[in-house]
């Protein structure tokens, strides 16, 4: 997946915050399954262990795939790819704390 937008939101005190204006990014996402990771390869380069995974879904016509990832600090978080009939693409990052939306396109 090839990214064009990101937002972000924080959790503070049990209250999210709105959701942060578009910034325009330009980032290549990758899942490998042979070594079980997904990798944002951003600036510095993100790496997601999966430990597990929902059965994929489809909601309102797109593939809904969720996984549950550790972070290369130890972190837990949950990686949700949403992909549509017209290969757009949007991958939520979501930790207790904080949550990134990446919007794009398959590769």
């Amino acid at each position: 997946m090839k990214t064009e937008y990101v937002k972000y939101r924080q959790n503070k005190g049990g209250y999210w915050s709105e959701w942060s204006a578009l910034k325009k990014t330009s980032v290549t996402v990758t899942i490998n399954a042979d070594e079980q990771r997904i990798i944002v390869n951003s600036s510095p380069k993100e790496t997601y262990r999966i430990l597990d995974f929902k059965p994929t879904q489809y909601i309102d016509d797109s593939l809904v795939q969720d996984y549950y990832c550790v972070d290369s600090s130890g972190k837990k978080c949950i990686v949700t790819f949403v992909i549509s009939k017209s290969e757009s693409a949007i991958i939520n990052l979501k930790y207790n704390n904080w949550e990134y939306i990446y919007s794009g396109y398959l590769l």
